[in-house]
């Protein structure tokens, strides 16, 4: 998964757990003595049935789970060459799964949690966290794209950054253009990051000073950024996240008229179904309006 389809070490940590899990059930004492520490071509479609059964998941989380298996049967089957082994999850049908609406901020909400990571008390950690929370919205680039943004990836145009070039999933390459409040917020930042940071660093979003200095920032210390500034401005820190800002980003630019297309292009989505569920969050909006019409009869 990380070296032939370039996948994220959060998404192969996930899949891992999944089929941990299952193992550990298979090997648990409630199991037959007999069945316990089975190879794994000897598990069937009724072993995974009855693992669902045991948990009963929530249709994503089936859908999850059957996604790591097969993928784990794969690598047996054709990276370790497992004699016998068929492809039981196969067997198990995958539920529907519901539509499910991007959670994003409103405008004045993204003003507040910007507000608010400009009020921390630390004046370095305040400026910090107000231009990369800016960034993240102002792009709607993922989290992992910006920590990993270096310097000869910015483009200018009369001394002012334009766009980014970032590298997405699948180590594939997008040019990402700045909006005006993306623009601001790395300018400020780069006023400072330019004259305290580590001068031979190559990393735009890098530690200022300590042991780390010169090494991006890290994705837990700009969460916990996110978690606290949404705090501070009375949010509910459970519905706030960096990945939020994209969700945000990408609702705004719907609610101002921009096309899926060019949403799509600008976030680096392959599959149009992807940024679909943007356009399904405009026509709940247009569903509300016309709900809200003075009945007369």
């Amino acid at each position: 998964m990380e070296i032939e389809e370039r996948r994220s070490p959060g998404t192969v940590r996930a899949y891992l757990a999944d089929v941990r899990q299952l193992r550990a059930w298979l090997d648990a004492d409630t199991q037959p003595e007999a069945q316990r520490g089975r190879a794994w071509d000897q598990i069937s479609a009724a072993d995974l049935h009855g693992f669902l059964a045991s948990i009963k998941p929530k249709p994503h989380r089936i859908h999850r789970l059957l996604a790591s298996w097969l993928k784990f049967w794969a690598f047996l089957r054709d990276v370790q060459h497992v004699p016998g082994l068929g492809n039981p999850p196969s067997e198990i049908k995958r539920p529907k799964l519901p539509g499910r609406l991007p959670k994003y901020l409103e405008t004045p909400d993204i003003a507040k949690l910007l507000n608010a990571a400009h009020s921390d008390k630390n004046p370095d950690k305040a400026l910090r966290n107000w231009a990369f929370i800016a960034f993240l919205y102002g792009t709607g680039a993922r989290l992992s794209e910006v920590l990993s943004l270096t310097f000869d990836r910015i483009a200018y145009r009369d001394g002012e950054p334009v766009s980014i070039r970032v590298i997405g999933k699948g180590d594939k390459e997008r040019t990402v253009p700045l909006s005006g409040t993306a623009q601001r917020a790395l300018m400020q930042w780069l006023k400072v990051r330019k004259v305290d940071g580590h001068p031979t660093s190559p990393h735009v979003w890098s530690y200022l000073s300590g042991a780390q200095r010169g090494q991006p920032f890290s994705i837990r210390t700009m969460q916990a950024a996110t978690t606290a500034a949404a705090i501070r401005a009375g949010l509910d820190p459970a519905k706030v996240s960096p990945h939020k800002m994209r969700h945000s980003f990408a609702t705004a630019l719907v609610e101002q008229g921009r096309s899926l297309h060019e949403i799509g292009t600008i976030l680096g989505h392959e599959n149009p179904a992807t940024t679909a569920i943007y356009g399904r969050v405009k026509a709940q909006q247009l569903a509300q309006a016309a709900a809200s019409l003075p009945d007369v009869l």
